[in-house]
């Protein structure tokens, strides 16, 4: 089936037909719904129709896609299973994010590495200069299919009407918008246009039908923008060589052109191997490296500094966990003061140890040494820090209770360390690919993040926090998303009876929403959410 789509001469139509058809499930999906099931389910949707109608430009399936499919389908998932609405707008911007870079990777008109930051410049390139270049390829795909049986100067004259039709619009938006403000009977007119709209069986109203007709333009400009990809280094070739009279030959199945040089003489094309073009052959560019020397000065220096902020200081950044503060400061200055010291580890040592790691020229054993040993103290000094300002985030929490804020700052410092370990394996193992390995990481602890239950954590750990010190904040519980609500409610009716008048004021605007939704909206948090707190409700 998909071979016969691949061969079919009508390839492009069925395409456009099919990038339509699934326009039409984007807009019942989404228009005027909440997102819930509907967007894993139109994740699976965009992923067959790109294997169907560009698997001839895949490149050979490898771990890293099997790895990338897996956290897109997860952090979509998170869409129908969790409520959180900071992840949540997050996911719903990183998922695009990753599906076009995870297409370019598979499918790209230039074959990057995943690790490469060049893979974001040729998604960008797909994103927008491919797909707009083939908008016109769908006006020239409808004139073809609706001009069999006409003349070469009848598809012409159609193919003009349309651009013309397309052109007119703007000024017809402007000179109706004009005509109804001057007179009101014409604008009477015009308002029973929309009601008349709203009563056609195939969809609900005009803007259904904009939105699909956009969306299917949209998603036939970007699959065929892998089909069929514009060259641009043939178009730098081709200007270079215009000059010289080179003759361009046309790939009729991708558009793509190849330019042979033209003899001043014969005006023919050069077939003979020794051209200059052929002769040239580009010199060898050795990769940027750092000297040794002025790496390891620069190392010795901030070390010095690292060794000695850690000495001073190591009587009190552990003795605070103890209760014993530096005189005259209060929770809150000693908990900045670590975070001010993470933007330290973050913003430098990260930057340092990339840059010594990557980019550093091999020296002598000694050499190689001294440099190991250099970087290891950097890491060591790094850890402490982090440990330090892990127990102040700690020590914070205990003494004003736990936040979104607070526990994604736990979360990045765990993070951190990772990092830091992989860090100082590279140090001692040269042969680990340091950035790839920061990549994956990054997508994993995301994941990890979004599957770790952060509301229900937090409403746990301030649970126990009010079993040690007999405080808590009812109003912030209640504020938590769907996800904690199971747990709220067994604490409400147990132990805290005034959070339960918190909790049905939730329930009142649960019930304002779950009326209005339909099942693309679904979310099993929130339905989850609506069952316990109806029990609340009757206990």
């Amino acid at each position: 089936m998909i071979d016969k789509i691949m061969a079919s001469p009508q390839r492009a139509l069925i395409t456009l037909g099919s990038a339509w058809i699934l326009a039409i499930i984007h807009q019942y999906l989404f228009y005027d719904n909440e997102i819930g099931v509907s967007y894993p389910i139109f994740v699976i949707l965009f992923y067959s129709f790109m294997y169907l109608f560009a698997r001839d430009r895949m490149r050979s399936f490898q771990w890293i896609d099997a790895f990338v499919a897996g956290v897109v389908l997860l952090l979509s998932l998170t869409f129908l299973l969790y409520d959180n609405e900071l992840l949540r707008v997050l996911n719903f911007l990183s998922v695009p994010g990753l599906i076009i870079l995870h297409m370019t990777y598979l499918m790209g008109r230039k074959q990057r590495q995943w690790w490469e930051i060049g893979l974001i410049g040729t998604a960008i390139d797909h994103v927008l200069p491919q797909t707009i270049r083939h908008w016109g390829t769908v006006a020239a795909i409808a004139v073809k299919a609706g001009g069999r049986g006409m003349g070469k100067s009848q598809k012409t004259v159609v193919f003009k009407v349309l651009i013309g039709l397309v052109a007119s619009l703007p000024i017809l938006i402007v000179v109706i918008a004009l005509l109804s403000s001057a007179d009101g009977v014409f604008d009477q007119y015009l308002s029973g246009f929309p009601e008349w709209l709203n009563q056609l069986a195939f969809t609900p109203g005009l803007p259904r039908m904009i939105w699909v007709f956009i969306a299917g333009i949209l998603f036939f400009g970007y699959v065929w923008g892998f089909v069929q990809p514009m060259q641009y280094e043939a178009d730098k070739r081709a200007n270079a060589h215009w000059k010289n009279g080179a003759v361009p030959t046309v790939d009729k199945r991708d558009h793509t052109y190849i330019f042979s040089p033209v003899d001043p003489v014969t005006k023919g094309q050069v077939t003979n191997k020794n051209t200059p073009e052929t002769l040239h052959t580009p010199t060898h560019r050795e990769p940027f490296r750092l000297d040794p020397i002025i790496v390891g000065t620069m190392l010795i220096v901030i070390n010095c500094v690292y060794v000695l902020f850690v000495l001073v200081q190591f009587s009190y950044l552990f003795g605070a966990g103890e209760g014993h503060l530096p005189a005259d400061l209060s929770y809150a200055e000693y908990a900045r003061s670590g975070f001010a010291e993470l933007v330290l580890v973050t913003g430098i040592n990260f930057f340092i140890l990339i840059i010594a790691l990557q980019y550093t020229r091999p020296s002598g054993k000694a050499g190689l040494i001294l440099h190991q040993v250099l970087l290891l103290i950097l890491v060591s000094c790094s850890a402490i820090m982090l440990y330090s300002a892990f127990m102040r985030l700690n020590l914070y929490e205990q003494a004003y209770g736990y936040t979104y804020i607070r526990f994604l700052v736990h979360a990045f410092m765990i993070f951190l360390v990772l990092l830091l370990l992989i860090a100082g394996l590279r140090i001692r193992y040269t042969s680990i690919p340091l950035i790839r390995c920061y990549i994956v990481l990054a997508l994993t602890a995301y994941v990890a993040v979004n599957y770790v239950g952060m509301d229900n954590r937090i409403a746990e750990l301030n649970i126990e926090r009010y079993h040690q010190t007999g405080s808590i904040d009812a109003s912030y519980l209640a504020s938590l998303s769907a996800d904690a609500t199971p747990l709220l409610r067994e604490f409400a009716l147990k132990e805290y009876p005034d959070l339960k008048r918190e909790m049905l004021e939730r329930q009142a605007y649960l019930d304002m929403y779950s009326s209005e939704r339909s099942w693309p909206s679904y979310n099993v948090a929130r339905h989850r959410a609506e069952i316990e707190l109806s029990k609340l409700r009757t206990e």
